[in-house]
């Protein structure tokens, strides 16, 4: 019986095929891959032929350097042609794809926030004839007390499945790391949020895996959770938190929840600064003064054009906190306010003048003190008689 699975990807995409042959070893698959396996010297070719032959599936990572390779299209082909399933995970969004593949059903990648891992695994168990009998996948070594766990996830009783949740978080062993990580996608809501805040802490927040969960978790009723959530992706700082942190600070109710999420998006930083720019126009004042506090002290360059726009708020917290903001910038923020100095809205040419005076660089003092004297010589002019 063929044992293995074959990974078929363009070595653009090596990064997310490792961690995809991580989380199928550790659901007990065995996985081939060229770089794995392929040595110098060796007919590619036949290597990989015999590599299909044998496997009983072919995964193929889809994206668009991969629909452009020729060695991506042989392999996927050859596996169709020896009778070997071909299962597709699009990893970017492709277009035109091989009328061949678009018959094929294929599991989206591209939400880094969610990824169906837990999908794969259990089409894999599908075509190899075996059955997953527990919503998060386990390898068939795992020790008894990984498996124990992992089955009291699935129980009815709420404290039995964060029981288990703690036990996994607790097993120095790697397949029940591999359960934790594979709780975050499980189909009860509580067990997904719960394995994600262990999965966060047992990691000190580097663990990116946790973030769907966490996510979750902003949604939930309990106004802690929601702020813990908040809280939680900042520290992690993943880009694909962005738009539900973003939803979380323009809408939440609760204000410290707000606030929590705007120093979330601060962390995150670059990826989080055009959402931010778009909600200093929002309606709101509050949203604006959020979005302001949020670009303090992130040194963005991204962030200064829409930060001088918003110089001129109708409101005056949100001038201030755009003030502080564009301060926090520091020397990035210089030459644009330089520019600013010759606008002809005197409010900001004036406001432009004292962020200089304020960020005190030499830079910045030479600009102030040439407009001040400008700025001075005009009130001293002697008015011209009328003829």
């Amino acid at each position: 019986m063929n044992q293995h699975v074959f990974v078929s990807y363009k070595h653009d995409d090596n990064d997310f095929a490792e961690m995809l042959m991580r989380q199928l070893q550790v659901a007990g698959f065995t996985v081939w891959l060229d770089t794995e396996h392929l040595r110098a010297g060796e007919n590619w070719r036949e290597a990989i032929n015999q590599a299909i032959v044998e496997a009983f599936a072919l995964v193929l990572i889809i994206s668009p350097e991969a629909r452009s390779s020729e060695y991506v299209t042989y392999e996927w082909a050859f596996a169709q042609g020896a009778g070997v399933k071909v299962v597709p995970v699009l990893l970017r969004t492709t277009d035109k794809l091989h009328p061949q593949l678009e018959m094929l059903q294929y599991l989206d990648f591209t939400d880094r926030a969610r990824p169906p891992w837990d999908k794969l695994i259990r089409r894999l168990w599908e075509i190899q004839g075996e059955s997953q009998p527990y919503s998060v996948p386990v390898g068939r070594d795992a020790p008894p007390a990984v498996k124990s766990a992992v089955a009291a996830l699935d129980s009815h009783n709420a404290e039995e499945r964060r029981q288990a949740l703690k036990s996994l978080a607790q097993m120095n062993h790697p397949a029940a790391y591999a359960a934790l990580v594979g709780a975050v996608q499980h189909p009860m809501r509580d067990v997904r949020v719960d394995a994600a805040f262990l999965l966060a802490k047992q990691t000190n927040h580097q663990e990116r895996a946790a973030v769907p969960g966490l996510l979750d978790a902003l949604h939930d009723e309990d106004a802690r959770l929601r702020a813990a959530a908040a809280k939680a992706l900042g520290e992690i700082r993943d880009a694909a938190a962005v738009p539900e942190l973003l939803r979380t600070m323009n809408t939440d109710p609760d204000g410290n929840i707000r606030w929590q999420a705007s120093g979330a998006l601060s962390k995150i930083g670059e990826a989080a600064v055009p959402g931010l720019a778009e909600a200093l126009k929002d309606e709101d004042w509050k949203v604006r003064r959020s979005a302001a506090e949020a670009l303090s002290g992130m040194r963005e360059p991204l962030a200064i054009p829409a930060l001088m726009e918003a110089m001129t708020d109708r409101n005056d917290v949100v001038r201030q906190a755009v003030a502080t903001a564009i301060e926090g910038m520091s020397e990035i923020a210089v030459p644009k306010l330089i520019e600013a100095l010759n606008s002809r809205d005197s409010n900001v040419s004036r406001t432009a003048a004292d962020l200089l005076q304020r960020i005190g660089t030499p830079e910045a003092m030479v600009a102030y003190q040439r407009w001040a004297g400008k700025t001075t010589a005009r009130f001293d002019e002697p008015r011209r008689p009328l003829r």
